[in-house]
C-alpha cells in the first residue's frame, strides 16, 4: 500500500529520464517537490542516458538493493572507430582506428561477452577510489587503474548496422555491468576502436516502461500530485522472494525487533509446505495483512528481523 501523506510516503517513483541530467540531480527535484528527504535512486545512469531510473521513496530506500540486484536491459549504438576517454559522446577523441567490422565479425565477437566475464569499470565511473568518486579524480587527469570485477550478461546481440559507422545493440545483465566498458572491449575485440552514442535503459527487474512517469528536469516547477499518483508499493521489488504470513500479534513482536520461533508462527504450515527448501534462501520477507512487515532471516528455527520497514 502507497502512504500519500507527504511525510510518509513510501513507494517507488519509476522515472523515464531524459538526457543531459545526472541521476542525482533528479533525486534532488523530487526531493524538493515532494519535501521528503528519504530518498534514492535504485541504478545510476550515465547523463547521456535514458530510461528507466527506479526512485526510492521514505521506507522504500531500504531495499534499494534488491532494485541494483535485478537484471537489467538496455539498447545502445556504438560509433567504431572512435574511443574517448569518457566512453561515450561526452569526452574527448583519445584514440582512432579505420577499421570497420562487418556484420558477421560482430555477431562472432559477441559471444566472447555472453555468461560471466570479468570487466573493469570506465573512469569515468561512480566508484569511490580512496573516497573520491572516479569520474572527478578523471577529470583532473589524475591516473586511476580499476580492477576487473565479475558480472553477468545474459543476452548480447546485434540488432541493426545503421551504416559503416553506426550499430545498434540490445544487452541483457546483471549488477554491475557498463554498457560503456562493454563497447570499448567490444570494440578492441574487433580490433577497432568505439564509444557509445546512445543509451536506453527499458527494463529494471519487473520495472518496464509501461511503468514510468517522465519529468522535464528543466522546467522550474513540477507538481506533485501527477507524481504521487503513479507511486509504486514498496513491496513490488520483492515479488520473487518468499513470504512469511503473520498475525498481527506476530507482527507486533517482529516489529519490536523479537525474534520469534518459526515453530510458533500461525501460518508456519503453509509457508514451509510452499517453500521446503526456506532455509538455503538468502532473503525471506514476512507480510501482515497484504503489507511488507520485515527483510528477515530464519537461522536455527528462529525469525530474526534484519530490517524492519515502518509505515
Amino acid at each position: 500500500m502507497v502512504e500519500t501523506n507527504l511525510n510518509k510516503i513510501s513507494g517507488w517513483i519509476i522515472l523515464d529520464k531524459q538526457s543531459g541530467v545526472t541521476s542525482r540531480q533528479l533525486v534532488s527535484k523530487i526531493s524538493k517537490t515532494l519535501k521528503i528527504k528519504k530518498i534514492g535512486h535504485g541504478g545510476t545512469l550515465d547523463p547521456l542516458a535514458t530510461g528507466i531510473l527506479p526512485i526510492a521513496l521514505g521506507e522504500a530506500t531500504k531495499l534499494i538493493s534488491f532494485v541494483q540486484n535485478k537484471k537489467k536491459k538496455y539498447s545502445f549504438t556504438i560509433k567504431w572507430g572512435e574511443a574517448t576517454d569518457t566512453d561515450d559522446t561526452e569526452g574527448k577523441i583519445v584514440k582512432k582506428s579505420d577499421f570497420r567490422p562487418n556484420k558477421e565479425e560482430i555477431q562472432n565477437a559477441l559471444f566472447s561477452f555472453i555468461g560471466k566475464i570479468n570487466q573493469k569499470p570506465p573512469n569515468f565511473s561512480a566508484i569511490k577510489v580512496n573516497g573520491k568518486r572516479s569520474y572527478n579524480l578523471a577529470r583532473k587527469n589524475i591516473q586511476i587503474i580499476h580492477k576487473s570485477r565479475p558480472i553477468e550478461v545474459h543476452a548480447f546481440k546485434l540488432k541493426k548496422i545503421l551504416n559503416i559507422d553506426y550499430a545498434e545493440f540490445e544487452v541483457i545483465c546483471g549488477k554491475g555491468t557498463y554498457v560503456r566498458s562493454l563497447v570499448r572491449d567490444l570494440s578492441e575485440k574487433l580490433n577497432t576502436r568505439g564509444h557509445v552514442t546512445k543509451l536506453r535503459r527499458h527494463v529494471v527487474g519487473d520495472f518496464n516502461e509501461k511503468d514510468t512517469i517522465f519529468i522535464d528536469f528543466f522546467k522550474e516547477i513540477i507538481h506533485s500530485p501527477s507524481l504521487l499518483k503513479k507511486i509504486k508499493p514498496i513491496e513490488k521489488v520483492l515479488d520473487d522472494i518468499p513470504a512469511l504470513f503473520l498475525t498481527e500479534t506476530e507482527e507486533i513482536k517482529l516489529r519490536q525487533g523479537q525474534k520469534i520461533s518459526l515453530n510458533s508462527l500461525k501460518f508456519r504450515d503453509n509457508f514451509i509446505k510452499t517453500y521446503p527448501n526456506y532455509q538455503k534462501f538468502e532473503r525471506v520477507c514476512t507480510v501482515s495483512n497484504n503489507k511488507l512487515v520485515a527483510l528477515i532471516e530464519i537461522d536455527d528455527g528462529l525469525v530474526k528481523p534484519k530490517r524492519v520497514i515502518h509505515y
